[in-house]
């Protein structure tokens, strides 16, 4: 009995048929399987970056910590000045930012940060009051006008209830705020990464894309 040759045992052990002479038209039927059957290439995205604190300075872990221990200046600032010295504390982690964003990817990552839930606590939180509060006070009208129909006496203490939900999370923003601020200066100052939730995947998705480097 003759050796099968190595085309054979390809073909064997394959579950791919060995490649044909090409004739007329097999180009066409290449290309329409590949359509058919072939799963479409998903353009690869942009990675998030990693920042690694093998070799971190302690110069970077002390800049990390205070770009997230800001939080506090911004916190007690506001409630000693009614929210004078805001609009000045919220940009400190962006300043640091900016002197380490050449330097560092560690800090800038962690300024970055600091920055954005900075932004929530305290812009984010003045919002929903102005914007949320002006909305209840028309629901409240509305409640009172529906008096004269009786469904008032039904709307007014469940809009009653809303606004005491919306004044807390109000309230809850800044406390939060600091609290993460706080665990954040904590593991940076002992050289260790702490990612915020949601932010710290928005902050990974600007720098990966260079949106905020190109800034």
């Amino acid at each position: 009995m003759s050796q099968p040759d190595d085309q054979e045992r390809v073909s064997r052990l394959s579950s791919t048929p060995p490649p044909a002479t090409a004739e007329p038209g097999s180009e066409d039927v290449v290309q329409e399987y590949e359509r058919r059957y072939q799963p479409e290439r998903v353009k690869p995205r942009a990675m998030p970056r990693s920042y690694s604190t093998m070799r971190v300075s302690d110069e970077e872990k002390m800049w990390a910590a205070v770009a997230h221990g800001s939080a506090w200046v911004t916190f007690l600032g506001s409630i000693l000045s009614i929210g004078v010295i805001t609009p000045l504390s919220i940009f400190v982690p962006l300043i640091i930012y900016f002197m380490f964003r050449k330097r560092s990817d560690y800090v800038a990552f962690h300024a970055l940060q600091a920055f954005v839930l900075q932004l929530i606590g305290t812009v984010g939180a003045m919002l929903l009051l102005i914007v949320g509060g002006f909305v209840w006070a028309i629901g409240m009208v509305i409640a009172m006008l529906a008096l004269l129909v009786l469904v008032g006496f039904v709307l007014i203490p469940v809009w009653a209830l809303v606004g005491l939900v919306l004044l807390l999370v109000v309230m809850l923003l800044p406390l939060a705020m600091v609290l993460y601020a706080t665990l954040a200066t904590i593991e940076t100052y002992n050289g260790r990464d702490y990612r915020y939730p949601i932010i710290a995947k928005w902050v990974d998705r600007q720098l990966a894309g260079n949106y905020l480097t190109v800034v």
